[in-house]
């Protein structure tokens, strides 16, 4: 296996804890030829920054905080480009920074990483005893690296934040009431004040009706209630909307039937916690684990999935499934006559090109670089000449979306694409085989694509 085979094995591994950064680093080795590898961001306390994940060849090294002030890591968040590289010389560039001298090292590399809003999060770096040389392929590896830590990193925070928003939950009771069995309120913690606008004298004696009103305790609180006076404890989330709050919130709902010394129920004690931060971040995560950090496309994994629903659907008889892959036209060009960034805003107009051109039961996604696929699905009923028909107006049709120019920065840039489809008639097929063929039908007509001057 060669070198950039292990690397892009390490990085396709599955996401499952901060080993993932360890592997990254380890590919970014791999691929540069360099002994150090690291992974930084800047700290709360202004002008310093720390390398949380810092790999010696095959050797975790431990984290640490540093001065950014007269170290090469200070330039990446000063500098307008994404890339930078200090090919030689290093030692003598920043004579103040102690850890270049205790490295012995003589080259530094460097991407930076960006969050969904183009905001710098951190960097990754790589150190060398020895010049570096800067190529195609070690700056591309070095984006696609940052791009992966960046997603990766967004989920790992979420997921610190979630363990300690469970904490808190678990010792904190934000709404404690207790509802008699003609649905008044007896008994209310002081947190139904900020549910209601009200004190607590004026919440109790108050029915569930009143304050809630009727569509919210009908569809989603009498329910409940009920099942607590039949004897049942109840335990479940539910979206509610108090009629004094902006926004529905989302609770984690306890109830107990409570019983009086003669085994009969007078009503239900009723806990609740406010958990709506806590459920957004699992959408949050949920929607970073299927869509493009980039363009908010789905993702290869979301494309797979939704794939395979259509090809359910094929397989009934109801409908028959296209497939078109996309890739933009001489893309390389765009980034280096204009930039990485601006490249990246092609990307982001090419999907929003795409998503309107495609119909609701469309799936668009982005599979990685500047290639896109469109899955579409009509009827079955047609007759072979009429399906030729819907693909030729599909091909002109997405020909003639893609085919446009677009301002950037001040930057007028003609685009255009090569487009491949595909008709699935053997929905037993493996989904990469069917994405294959659309592939391969692209390659054919990317060859006549003249290349932008």
């Amino acid at each position: 296996m060669t070198n950039i085979e292990q690397a892009l094995a390490l990085l396709a591994a599955p996401y499952t804890d901060e080993h993932f950064f360890t592997r990254a680093l380890k590919a970014l080795t791999l691929v540069t030829g360099c002994r150090w590898a690291g992974f930084g961001r800047p700290t709360p306390q202004e002008g310093f920054g720390e390398v949380i994940a810092f790999l010696d060849g095959e050797e975790n090294l431990p984290s640490f905080e540093f001065e950014l002030n007269g170290s090469p890591c200070e330039q990446v968040y000063l500098n307008e480009q994404c890339h930078l590289i200090f090919n030689r010389n290093l030692q003598s560039l920043f004579p103040d920074f102690d850890l270049i001298k205790t490295l012995g090292a003589d080259s530094y590399q460097a991407e930076q990483i960006l969050n969904e809003r183009g905001e710098i999060i951190g960097h990754i770096f790589v150190l060398d005893s020895k010049p570096q040389k800067e190529d195609n392929k070690s700056n591309g590896f070095f984006r696609l690296v940052a791009q992966r830590i960046g997603v990766e990193y967004q989920r790992h925070t979420i997921n610190l934040e979630l363990e300690q928003r469970q904490k808190m939950i678990a010792l904190s009771e934000q709404y404690m009431s207790f509802v008699d069995t003609n649905y008044i309120y007896r008994v209310v913690s002081k947190g139904y004040e900020s549910l209601f606008n009200l004190t607590q004298d004026q919440i109790i004696g108050k029915s569930v009706f009143e304050l809630h009103g009727r569509n919210v305790f009908e569809n989603q609180i009498k329910p409940l209630l009920d099942r607590c006076y039949q004897g049942e404890q109840i335990k479940t989330q539910i979206w509610v909307h108090p009629p004094h709050h902006k926004r529905p919130i989302f609770l984690d709902v306890h109830h107990t039937p409570y019983f009086d010394a003669f085994g009969q129920i007078k009503g239900s004690i009723v806990s609740a916690h406010d958990i709506t931060e806590l459920e957004q971040a699992k959408s949050r995560i949920e929607y970073l684990a299927n869509h493009d950090s980039l363009t908010g496309l789905a993702n290869r994994r979301a494309l797979f999935y939704q794939f395979e629903k259509l090809l359910k659907v094929a397989r009934s008889g109801s409908a028959r499934v296209a497939i078109a892959y996309l890739d933009i036209d001489d893309f390389k060009s765009i980034n280096d006559n204009y930039g990485h960034q601006v490249g990246d805003q092609v990307l982001i107009e090419v999907a929003d090109i795409l998503t309107h051109a495609s119909l609701q039961d469309d799936t668009v996604a982005r599979i990685g670089g500047d290639e896109f696929i469109l899955i579409k699905t009509f009827e079955h009923q047609l007759a072979p000449l009429n399906e030729q028909v819907l693909l030729h107006d599909l091909r002109k049709q997405l020909q003639h979306a893609l085919c446009t120019q677009v301002s950037i920065n001040g930057h007028k840039i003609e685009i255009s694409a090569s487009i491949g489809l595909h008709l699935v008639n053997d929905t037993s097929a493996e989904l990469a085989s069917l994405i294959n063929q659309a592939d391969n039908e692209m390659f054919k007509n990317k060859q006549s694509v003249p290349i932008h001057q």
